[in-house]
C-alpha cells in the first residue's frame, strides 16, 4: 500500500505493574532513542477476568530492531495503572490495546478438491518458469503454521517459529489455512502428486501466529514479522488481517521493508460489510492484494479501497492441506479468499528475487504493478488496484524489458528544506521544502507530507508544489517533531525524500504584580507541571507546584527571591524563569 492516509495517532510507553507478562520478545536490548507519548488510549468498556485486556508496548533496541512486550490486566484499575506508569517509561514508541487478527479465507461447502489449477495459466506461470522457479528464495508464511510433513511440501519447509508459544517450530498446522497458503507458493512440481506451487523451488519459513481457530493477536503477528526478517526471509506473506491498525504491527512491517524484505498481505474479505480497511495490507510499503475469479472478475467478497495495489486469483484455489483435517483424508482442499490471492503475489515476488536478489521491495512492487493486466475501469481503481498480476510479464518488467519504462526515463529531482531547530511550545510552524531538477523548479508535483510527534506514528497528507516548486507544511508544536516530504516514484520522476527535525521547549515568565504577588505566564504539555521555588541561601527550595497554564496569579508570598521551573518531559524540554524579588 503506497497511498496517503491520515490516521489518528496512538502511542505511548508501558511498564509492568501488577499485571502478569504474557511475553517479552526481543533481540539483545540496548538504549532506545525514542520517547514515550500517549494519545487517546481507550480501554474496552468491560475489563474483567473473563474479558481481560492485553496491552502491547513497542520499542526498539540499540540496533533498531522492534521489541514488543504484552501485559494482560483483568480489571480496569490494573490496566489504568499500567498505562499511567507507561508515561514515565523512556525508550517506548507506543502503547496500545492488542487487537484480534484472523485468517482471511472464505469457507465454501461446495467442491473440496480441484485438479485443474486454473490460476497458474491465468497469471502466466508456465511461461514464467522458463526464467525462474524461485530457487532458494525464502518466503515466510506468517499464518496458522504449515504442515511440514505434507508430501507435496517435502523438502521445501524450513524450521520456523511459533510466536504464540515463543518457541522454535511453526511446522505443524491445526487449522489448514497456512498449509494451503504455503502450497500455493512452493508445492513441489513434477513429483507426480498433488499440485505445483508458483515458485516450486522456493523455501517456506513457517511462522505460527494464528491458533487452530484461525485467530490470534497483532502482537504475535508483529513478533513473527521481526523473527522472519532476522531469520532470512526475503518475502513475507500475511494472509490475515484486522480492521484496526496498531503501532506494533506497523513498526514490524517498517522494519521488514527497511531491511529489504518484500511484504505482501491480503486486502480483506468484508466487501459486504462495506470494505473496512484491513491491516496489515493498508500499511505503507505493503503490497495489498485483492482477489479475482476465473473470469477475471473481482471476487464478491474482496475488499475495495485505495490501499489495494494489485489483484490475483483467489476463488476456487486448490492447494495443499493437512490430511487429518479433511473429511476424506485427502491432502488437498479448495478455498476462497484474499488469503488465497496474497500467496500468488508473494510467490511471483519470489520468482523475481530468484533472478535478481538485489531487487528492493519498491522494485518488486513496481514490476508487479507495471506489468499487471488492467481490469475494471481504465487505470488504477479501488477494486483491482493496478490490475491482475502476470508472472511472466513481471519478470520481463523487472529485467527492464517491460513497457513501464526504466530509471533512464525518469527525472531525478532534488529536494531541499529549511533547517529545523528549537521552537516554543504552542508555536505555529511552517516548514518549506523546494523541489527542482537541473536548476528548474518543479511545479504541480504531488508529494506525501508527514509529521511524527515524539517518535509516534506518521500523520500524512498529499501536497502539491506551487509555481516555485515549494511545499509548505504547517504544524503546531506540541512535542518534539519531525517533518518529512516524499516525492513518490512515477514513470517520469524518481522518488526523493527529505526530513526536518524540531525540538520543542516550554515557555515561562514571572513578574511581580503586587505586594507578595507573582503573575506567571507559561505554556507546555498537559503533563508538565511548574514549580514555584524560593531562594534559601545558595540553593532553591520548592514552595508549591501548579499546572502549566497561560496565566497563574500567586499571592501571599513572603519577601525573598523567587523563580518558576517547568519540568521537562521526553517530548517537551523544560525551562526556568528569571529571578523575581518580592
Amino acid at each position: 500500500m503506497r497511498k496517503t492516509a491520515r490516521r489518528n495517532v496512538l502511542a505511548g510507553g508501558i511498564a509492568a505493574v501488577t499485571a502478569a507478562a504474557l511475553g517479552a520478545f526481543a533481540l539483545p536490548a540496548g538504549s532506545q532513542a525514542f520517547s514515550p507519548v500517549s494519545y487517546g488510549l481507550a480501554l474496552p468498556a468491560t475489563v474483567s477476568a473473563t474479558q481481560p485486556v492485553r496491552i502491547v508496548t513497542t520499542s526498539k533496541d540499540a540496533t533498531g530492531r522492534p521489541v514488543f512486550a504484552v501485559h494482560e490486566a483483568s480489571d480496569r484499575v490494573t490496566a489504568e495503572r499500567i498505562i499511567s506508569s507507561a508515561r514515565k517509561t523512556a525508550g517506548t514508541i507506543s502503547v496500545e490495546i492488542d487487537r484480534p487478527v484472523h485468517a482471511l479465507d472464505i469457507p465454501d461447502d461446495n467442491d473440496t478438491y480441484r485438479a485443474d489449477q486454473w490460476d497458474l495459466e491465468k497469471i502466466n506461470v508456465p511461461s514464467a518458469w522458463e526464467e525462474s522457479t524461485g530457487s532458494e528464495v525464502v518466503v515466510a508464511v506468517i499464518d496458522t503454521g504449515v504442515d511440514g510433513a505434507h508430501p507435496d511440501l517435502a523438502g521445501n519447509v524450513l524450521t520456523g517459529y511459533d510466536a504464540i508459544d515463543d518457541t522454535e517450530g511453526g511446522d505443524s498446522d491445526g487449522n489448514g489455512h497456512g498449509t494451503h497458503v504455503a502450497g500455493t507458493v512452493a508445492a513441489v512440481a513434477g513429483n507426480d502428486a498433488g499440485i505445483a506451487g508458483i515458485a516450486p523451488d522456493a523455501k517456506i519459513l513457517p511462522i505460527k501466529v494464528l491458533d487452530a481457530n484461525g485467530s490470534g493477536y497483532t502482537s504475535d503477528t508483529a513478533e513473527g514479522i521481526v523473527w522472519a526478517v532476522d531469520n532470512g526471509a526475503q518475502v513475507i506473506n500475511l494472509s490475515l488481517g484486522s480492521d484496526t491498525a496498531t503501532d506494533a504491527e506497523e513498526t514490524a512491517v517498517a522494519y521488514a521493508i527497511e531491511n529489504g524484505v518484500t511484504v505482501v498481505a491480503a486486502a480483506g474479505n468484508e466487501r459486504e460489510e462495506g470494505s473496512p480497511t484491513s491491516y496489515p495490507a493498508a500499511y505503507d510499503g505493503v503490497i495489498a492484494v485483492a482477489a479475482t475469479d476465473a473470469d477475471d472478475e473481482i471476487a464478491e467478497y474482496s475488499n475495495r479501497g485505495d490501499y489495494v495495489d494489485v489483484a490475483a486469483p483467489g476463488s476456487g484455489i486448490i492447494s495443499t492441506y493437512p490430511g487429518d483435517l479433511t473429511d476424506d483424508g485427502s491432502e488437498y482442499a479448495e478455498l476462497n479468499g484474499t488469503s488465497m490471492a496474497s500467496p500468488h503475489v508473494a510467490a511471483v515476488a519470489a520468482l523475481l528475487k530468484a533472478v535478481n536478489p538485489d531487487l528492493t521491495p519498491d522494485d518488486v512492487q513496481n514490476a508487479l504493478e507495471r506489468s499487471a493486466v488492467d481490469l475494471g475501469v481504465a487505470g488504477f481503481d479501488s477494486d483491482f488496484g493496478h490490475g491482475r498480476i502476470d508472472a511472466a510479464a513481471a519478470l520481463q518488467e523487472a529485467a527492464g524489458g517491460g513497457d513501464g519504462g526504466g530509471d533512464d526515463e525518469r527525472v531525478t529531482p532534488e529536494l531541499s528544506a529549511d533547517e529545523g531547530g528549537l521552537v516554543s511550545y504552542g508555536t505555529g510552524t511552517e516548514t518549506t521544502f523546494q523541489v527542482s531538477a537541473d536548476g528548474e523548479s518543479l511545479a504541480g508535483l504531488e508529494a506525501e507530507a508527514c509529521v511524527s510527534v515524539a517518535g509516534g506514528r506518521w500523520d500524512c497528507d498529499t501536497v502539491e508544489s506551487d509555481e516555485d516548486g515549494v511545499y509548505f507544511i504547517e504544524h503546531t508544536a506540541t512535542g518534539a517533531f519531525t517533518v518529512r516530504v516524499t516525492v513518490a516514484e512515477t514513470d517520469t520522476v524518481a522518488s526523493v525524500s527529505e526530513i526536518v527535525e524540531y525540538t520543542v521547549r516550554a515557555t515561562v515568565a514571572a513578574k511581580k504584580s503586587g505586594k507578595g504577588t507573582l503573575t506567571v505566564k507559561a505554556a507546555g504539555a498537559p503533563s508538565q507541571k511548574m514549580v514555584l521555588q524560593r531562594k534559601a541561601g545558595s540553593s532553591w527550595k520548592n514552595v508549591k507546584t501548579y499546572p502549566v497554564k497561560a496565566g497563574t496569579k500567586i499571592s501571599g508570598l513572603a519577601t525573598g527571591s523567587y523563580r518558576v521551573v517547568v519540568a521537562g518531559t521526553a517530548a517537551v524540554q523544560g525551562v526556568t524563569s528569571g529571578t523575581v524579588k518580592l
